[in-house]
C-alpha cells in the first residue's frame, strides 16, 4: 500500500462508534452486590469461617469490579 492510500484513507469522515453497555453493566453490578451478600452472609454463619470460600468470593468480586472498569462509558443505562 503506498503513501498515499493510506492517507487518503485517513481522511475519509468521522466514524462514531457509541458502545451500549448498560445491560452488561447493570448484570455485573447485580452479581457484584450478590456476591458481597453472599460473603457477608457467610461470615456471620455459626462455623468456622471457610478462608477457602472467603478468597473465592472475593477473586469473583474482584474480577467482575475489573471488569466494571474496562468497559466503555455508555450514554444508555
Amino acid at each position: 500500500m503506498t503513501i498515499r492510500a493510506r492517507s487518503s484513507k485517513k481522511n475519509f469522515g468521522i466514524s462514531i462508534h457509541i458502545n451500549h453497555t448498560g445491560a452488561l453493566r447493570r448484570r455485573l453490578i447485580s452479581e457484584i452486590i450478590d456476591l458481597e451478600r453472599q460473603m457477608h452472609a457467610a461470615k456471620l454463619g455459626d462455623d468456622a469461617t471457610d478462608f477457602a470460600l472467603m478468597a473465592a468470593y472475593k477473586e469473583l468480586i474482584t474480577s467482575r469490579k475489573a471488569l466494571l472498569e474496562q468497559l466503555p462509558k455508555s450514554w444508555c443505562w
